[in-house]
């Protein structure tokens, strides 16, 4: 397809899939549709469709990508007129502490400024998660080192890092239990987790789940641990129950599409327990497409009870959490066992539920469902989760893990 051709079916998308459509239809794509040419550079067709879903003012559900791309290799948090390296691949030259005080010969304040869209004019505290997005339209940074060097170093676009643990505890003293989640997508490993360490969650009196930076997937798989984050006798209902319902945009578009994958799935010779399922959603979208927006009830929290132990609960967050972490958060937050401790999360989940559309190299990715509380004024978006203990990002924070040395240190 061509540049034109693939920017006029996003716009369709928008007009017609996005949960989106509701509120902003397609936006104000004329802008962005006049400075695409079939023979402008792949980077700069990058940008512009970016810039355009940017003005949507969803951060994680709905992107642009391009496949052929790899990750610049590096985090940054901003503090003034720098970016701080908080994490860094050996292969990008940078180090955590390395401070980059300019990108191709601008002033990082020029480069804010020129990049507003996609940084989304969001406060400097939380634009940190967006900068890797603009980095990657620039080729050079100017670094000062912790030595007071100063150097040029390239960015890339296919680093390699090492592979890391997503999923982990570890058990500190005074009968503490600290685990590790960095996203909810794969539902093995994590209830493998939770079976390695039974026998501290059911007996430890503090615990601490820290999902700093998870970026999501399935809110089936925190629900074991609700139970231990309410009180004991008490239903998780008791609490909290979703104020709105939320609604499914039943496009024939996105029907066609669940439909494929489902069929895929269940092509794959799915587990007996999951099989009936994913048949009646195939159903559902079969019977329901094209009728545009539905509502849905989730009621995966019914009948759960919480527990005595532990008596505390501990929840780490932060700005890069997003989508089921917001919704893990979000939950817990009900809870008086439970504090949340850090900043407020992502706050991505007023939209929801994503489908992927292919265009050779490039996916676009964009939210099917709809939180009605929008209606009601009360998205998350550009909000988050809100903390009851607010731990502001500083440089410290790169050699010192500052928020869980005070959940450790509280009684």
């Amino acid at each position: 397809m061509t540049y034109t051709e693939i920017f006029q079916e996003i716009i369709s998308i928008m007009k017609e899939d996005s949960a989106t459509c509701k509120d902003f239809g397609a936006g104000d794509y004329q802008v962005f549709q006049s400075k695409i040419s079939d023979d402008m550079e792949r980077m700069e067709f990058l940008h512009v469709v970016q810039e355009y879903l940017a003005t949507f003012g969803l951060e994680g559900h709905l992107d642009f990508v391009d496949a052929t791309l790899g990750s610049i290799g590096f985090s940054v948090m901003r503090l003034g007129d720098e970016l701080y390296v908080t994490k860094a691949n050996a292969d990008t030259g940078l180090v955590p502490g390395d401070r980059i005080i300019a990108v191709d010969g601008e002033s990082i304040t020029a480069i804010a400024h020129k990049e507003s869209r996609i940084l989304m004019e969001k406060s400097v505290e939380r634009q940190g998660m967006m900068w890797p997005t603009v980095l990657k339209f620039y080729k050079l940074v100017t670094v000062v080192h912790q030595d007071g060097t100063r150097e040029g170093v390239s960015i890339i676009h296919d680093s390699k890092g090492k592979d890391e643990a997503k999923y982990s505890f570890k058990e500190y003293q005074d009968n503490t239990l600290y685990l590790r989640l960095n996203d909810f997508a794969d539902l093995d490993a994590i209830n493998q987790l939770y079976t390695d360490c039974k026998n501290a969650l059911d007996n430890c009196k503090k615990l601490i789940v820290d999902v700093r930076g998870n970026g999501g997937g399935a809110d089936s798989a925190f629900v074991p641990l609700l139970e231990y984050c309410f009180p004991e006798g008490k239903e998780i209902t008791d609490y909290y129950k979703a104020e709105y319902p939320i609604e499914v945009n039943y496009s024939l578009r996105n029907c066609k599409d669940r439909i494929k994958l489902l069929r895929d799935m269940l092509g794959e010779n799915p587990p007996e327990d999951m099989a009936p399922m994913l048949d009646k959603m195939v159903v559902d979208n079969t019977e329901n497409m094209g009728k545009g927006f539905i509502e849905s009830e989730d009621e995966f929290m019914d009948g759960i009870t919480g527990r005595a132990y532990p008596e505390r609960v501990f929840i780490i967050t932060d700005e890069r959490c997003a989508s089921s972490g917001d919704a893990f958060v979000e939950v817990m937050s009900f809870s008086p066992k439970v504090t949340v401790v850090g900043r407020p999360t992502m706050g991505i989940t007023d939209y929801s539920n994503c489908s992927v559309v292919r265009f050779d190299d490039f996916g676009l990715i964009y939210p099917t469902s709809r939180d009605k509380r929008i209606d009601g004024g009360k998205g998350l978006a550009h909000k988050g989760v809100p903390v009851d203990k607010y731990i502001a990002w500083s440089p410290e924070s790169i050699y010192k893990d500052v928020e869980l040395d005070y959940c450790l240190e509280c009684k």
